[in-house]
């Protein structure tokens, strides 16, 4: 007996040490770091680049071309510029600030009505809400232009048919960019913010409401109070997309003279005269980027903080939701107004002018129906390129992400190594690099590393998947899931650890790998900084050429576009909706 308890000790003791080398395999680890090696490659080494250009001249010389040397004259340039003080950060901060404190508070309130309330039709609103983030921001931009344009924009134009009064409202504007980038990220925070408050335990409130509080009393008193650390997480990440913005900032902010960060890094790669100044773009990127891992590392901060105010244990609880009563009609008007601004109205817009022109629908303009526009879309070698580019690149990266995201993640959770904390830093890091500065790493890096591959697809497909934070996010929840004892058993019965993997990891990180391919994918096709800055004619996308026609004043080609581009948008959605209910 003593021997048979000595040797289930040892068993015991066997199974709690780490993985050692010797277990996994020569092919495991050659996998293992390989795939390591090129997570970090594409993160660090273009930061790197973005690094080392900031300090070589002079401003026309790529870093390593002959004649570049050492210099602090970027630097000092760029911030001993008054333009920076007086126009760039004032600008950036108040279109940040009144952004995200207009988002928040509307997608607060969207996720508490939908959330926590007894509002009708609540899958049906769910829906609506999220229509805004799948369609790409320079189309929003655009449709919101036409809609709201100070001398014949749709809404103008009603008002002063009915008011008598001109130009009320100016989309080219402070109010006008804050307003359209809030409705752009509304969705983004609503989505952030309606799994807190879908799962918080509703006891505290109910006790509220039984000592005789109001509802919007215990809201103020309760549900704020014992959200707040929850709400900062979100808050930061709302913050540092705002902060990444460029499609809005360029589109609706540069024709008002709103000068932000992300704007003035394109400004010095395409000056209005004289060569791009590559060191000049590096330097304004540098205080950008350290704000964004700074704001980052407060995020992780806030994530642990908010772990010690959980209000939902692993006791059943019965979901409370509040009488909205005389409330409801008016919450229903609030959600009816920002899905008719945000989405229905946009759509609307783009195609009509696609058919009828710019003029606002009348009984006149209907004799001026013409499908011209997109017969000549349809007859353009560029427009089916663009929509060939766009899906590969969406695809390609998508996979190399989820693929890469999938085995850092069983890195960091199955591996017991020094630096596997920073590792995980590492990959989530990416979230707070902006697009912009990610295009101008990457432009830099292979601009001078001689590999052929700059103004092809496959620059597009190596920026796009810097991209690793959604997919070691999501498959480290499916790993949690999953106990590692099943792939302890596969390993005692004989099978190699890629065997393992093929056979027993795969088949249940499916669902969590797959929703990490379909949200890339989106995201791919929806992307517009990065194949803007790194575009060619072998390499359009659709968001790209959308952006060529508007600036080239085809207005009525780029609401056709636009238009065509919400058509493909709606059924990747519904396809990928159904195909992650039956996997998961």
């Amino acid at each position: 007996m003593a021997e048979i308890s000595m040797t289930q000790s040892s068993e015991r003791n066997r199974e709690r040490r780490p993985r050692r080398r010797s277990e996994l395999g020569l092919a495991a680890w050659i996998i293992i770091i390989a795939g390591t090696a090129l997570a970090i490659y594409l993160i660090a080494v273009p930061l790197l680049m973005l690094l080392f250009t900031a300090f070589r001249g002079p401003s026309d010389f790529l870093p390593f071309e002959p004649g570049a040397g050492w210099t602090l004259g970027n630097l000092i340039d760029v911030y001993t510029s008054s333009v920076l003080y007086t126009r760039i950060i004032p600008d950036t901060l108040i279109f940040a600030g009144g952004s995200v404190t207009l988002s928040f508070t509307v997608g607060f309130t969207l996720a508490w009505l939908i959330e926590r309330t007894d509002l009708p039709a609540r899958d049906t609103w769910f829906t609506l809400i999220l229509f805004p983030m799948l369609v790409p921001s320079i189309v929003l931009a655009i449709a919101w232009i036409f809609l709201m344009g100070p001398q014949a924009g749709w809404l103008n134009v009603a008002l002063e048919q009915v008011f008598g009064v001109k130009g009320v409202v100016n989309v080219f504007s402070m109010g006008g960019l804050i307003l359209c980038q809030s409705l752009a990220t509304i969705p983004f925070t609503y989505l952030l913010l309606s799994s807190a408050l879908r799962t918080m335990n509703p006891s505290l409130e109910e006790a509220s409401g039984a000592s005789g509080a109001s509802s919007l009393t215990t809201f103020r008193k309760v549900t704020v109070p014992v959200l707040l650390p929850g709400l900062l997480a979100p808050l930061i990440l709302v913050t540092l997309v705002t902060l990444e913005q460029y499609e809005l900032p360029s589109v609706i902010g540069v024709p008002a003279q709103i000068n932000v960060f992300s704007y003035r890094i394109l400004y010095e790669l395409n000056p209005a005269d004289g060569l791009p100044n590559y060191g000049g773009a590096a330097a304004v990127a540098l205080p950008f980027l350290l704000m964004g891992i700074l704001l980052l590392a407060l995020y992780n901060l806030a994530v642990r903080r908010a772990d010690k105010f959980v209000t939902v244990t692993g006791k059943a609880y019965r979901q409370r939701r509040l009488e909205l009563g005389r409330w409801k009609v008016p919450s229903m008007l609030f959600l009816s107004a920002y899905v008719l601004l945000a989405g229905i109205l946009p759509a609307l817009v783009l195609v009509w002018t696609a058919f009828f022109g710019f003029a606002p629908p009348s009984l006149a303009s209907l004799s001026s129906f013409s499908a011209e526009p997109f017969q000549r879309l349809f007859a353009s070698r560029e427009f089916w390129l663009a929509i060939r580019n766009t899906f590969f690149v969406a695809a390609a990266s998508a996979a190399i992400i989820t693929m890469l995201g999938g085995l850092v993640a069983w890195v960091v959770m199955r591996l017991k190594f020094p630096g596997r904390t920073l590792l995980d830093f590492f990959s989530f890091m990416s979230i707070g690099i902006p697009s912009v500065i990610a295009g101008l790493a990457i432009m830099l890096l292979y601009l001078t590393l001689p590999v052929g591959i700059y103004g092809t697809v496959w620059i597009l497909v190596i920026a796009y998947s810097y991209r690793l934070a959604i997919s070691t996010r999501l498959a480290k929840a499916g790993l949690l899931q999953m106990h590692k004892e099943l792939e302890e058993a596969s390993s005692a019965s004989g099978a190699t650890w890629i065997s393992t993997q093929w056979r027993v990891v795969l088949p249940l990180m499916r669902p969590a790998l797959f929703s990490s391919f379909v949200l890339l994918f989106i995201v791919g096709v929806r992307e517009f900084t990065l194949p803007l800055i790194l575009h060619s004619p072998d390499n359009v996308v659709l968001s790209v050429l959308l952006w060529r026609l508007y600036q080239n004043g085809d207005t009525i080609g780029a609401a056709a576009l636009g238009s065509l581009i919400v058509l493909l948008v709606i059924p990747i959605v519904i396809l990928a909706r159904r195909a992650l209910s039956r996997s998961s």
